[in-house]
């Protein structure tokens, strides 16, 4: 645990709503078993109804305002995600490359046979992804330069950040 370790930053926020979260679900237990009272409806639904519905909005009101919170206040290392992402030898683009190779005519069975190789050559011997599939005739006569390029682009899966936060009223 984090007490044994320093070094270590403590999600206190991110650990409470984890922990919020199954109170809730654990509200959705006497939910579901309220069902089966809706046809012919006695009391002993109520006295249930009582206790979760109240509490359970309440709980999610304070949820979503911290959740708000912690969002606004999340510290970001952009750097150390690049050193991340870079440390997956480029892995992580490999169901982009084997989508781009189905939408160019491949069946799902030959695209997942084409590159599954070359992902597991990549992480067993820690080279990267990309000029495998660049010495592959197989791909290159598939897909251009541009092509490959534009797959693994990092910003291909950021595109919307910022619309997502204005959406939900985090926006700059």
């Amino acid at each position: 645990g984090s007490s044994a370790m320093p070094h270590k930053r403590n999600p206190i926020g991110s650990e409470n709503m984890t922990g919020l979260a199954r109170v809730i679900r654990g509200h959705m237990v006497t939910a579901y078993e309220n069902v089966s009272l809706w046809h012919e409806r006695d009391i002993s639904h109520s006295s249930a109804e009582r206790i979760i519905s109240p509490d359970t909005t309440i709980l999610i009101d304070y949820m979503l305002n911290r959740f708000g919170n912690i969002v606004k206040n999340l510290t970001v290392f952009p750097e150390n995600m690049i050193r991340n992402m870079g440390s997956t030898f480029g892995l992580i683009f490999s169901q982009r490359v084997m989508l781009k190779l189905i939408e160019k005519g491949m069946t799902r069975e030959q695209a997942y046979d084409l590159v599954q190789p070359k992902t597991a050559y990549s992480w067993d011997n820690q080279v990267d992804f990309k000029p495998l599939l660049e010495a592959d005739e197989e791909v290159t006569s598939r897909l251009t330069q541009e092509e490959i390029d534009e797959l693994f682009n990092p910003s291909y899966y950021t595109k919307r950040v910022d619309e997502i936060f204005n959406r939900i009223g985090l926006g700059d």
